[in-house]
């Protein structure tokens, strides 16, 4: 009995560590392929599924998020293979708060550990990848604002590639957000809100991003086949006029093919913008 139940005990462990190196090794394999970024030059990936992708392996719910981690890693490097040169991560949304301590705690715990890494830092570096933070700054964990303050500043002059993690954030917050920027800006008389009359496309600039192009297409994984897809608030003006695509695959679960596909399909899109 002794025997059988430390076996037991070890199984999470050794299910999970396989787990993450069949996710290595599933994005080692990149097709290739090359995006026109007059077409897609911002691709934004909502990462949704990770709990439920760790409760169809048999493991803890919050490990799901660990693996998480894995897939963003992949995304990023195929994004940059496939020459597109802004890619945000919607991971944390404003409301993520309300889940119980011990998940918001073990999230917050991954989140320090991963942008801490040395790692992570020397390959923004190489690839000459500006890191942007979007969302509030005020609830996120002292130390993992610190590290996200670090890695803006050392990554500031880099405008090859642009990485955005969106924690924290919402649309509805991020609204809110731009407004007291703009009161803000007009009470220390550097906006003028008669602009909004003929240019209501100033009122971008006092989003998160500011400076970094609209999405051009949003994907959103986890999304079960027959279930009516939402959009969860997720950069509402910005969107307008991207592009959706719904894909089953939990977050974990997803491919690199599987991610190309979406890609591919919008680029054959003729986007028409209204006219």
């Amino acid at each position: 009995m002794r025997a059988e139940a430390k076996v037991a005990l070890r199984s999470p462990e050794v299910f999970l560590k396989s787990w993450l190196s069949e996710i290595e090794t599933c994005w080692e394999k990149i097709p290739e392929f090359q995006v026109d970024p007059e077409k897609l030059r911002h691709l934004a990936i909502i990462c949704d599924g990770n709990r439920r992708a760790a409760k169809e392996k048999g493991l803890h719910p919050y490990l799901g998020h660990r693996v998480g981690i894995e897939v963003i890693r992949g995304i990023a490097r195929a994004a940059r293979d496939w020459n597109i040169r802004t890619l945000t991560f919607w991971t944390w949304s404003t409301e993520n708060w309300e889940r119980e301590k011990a998940q918001v705690d073990f999230v917050m715990g991954l989140a320090e550990k991963f942008l801490s890494q040395k790692e992570f830092l020397e390959e923004l570096k190489e690839n000459k990848v500006k890191f942007t933070h979007f969302g509030r700054k005020d609830r996120l964990p002292e130390p993992i604002l610190k590290i996200l303050g670090d890695l803006e500043r050392q990554t500031s002059n880099f405008d090859c590639y642009h990485l955005n993690l969106a924690m924290d954030y919402g649309g509805l917050d991020e609204m809110v957000r731009a407004v007291q920027k703009m009161f803000e800006g007009f009470a220390q008389g550097r906006f003028n809100p008669e602009i909004l009359k003929t240019t209501p496309q100033a009122i971008l600039g006092f989003l998160d991003t500011a400076n970094q192009g609209l999405p051009d297409l949003v994907i959103r994984t986890g999304v079960k086949e027959g279930e009516i897809p939402h959009t969860s608030g997720f950069m509402p003006l910005q969107t307008a006029y991207s592009g959706w695509a719904f894909l089953p695959d939990l977050f974990p679960n997803l491919a690199p093919q599987t991610l190309l596909k979406p890609i591919q399909e919008f680029l054959e899109y003729e986007r028409r913008f209204g006219r």
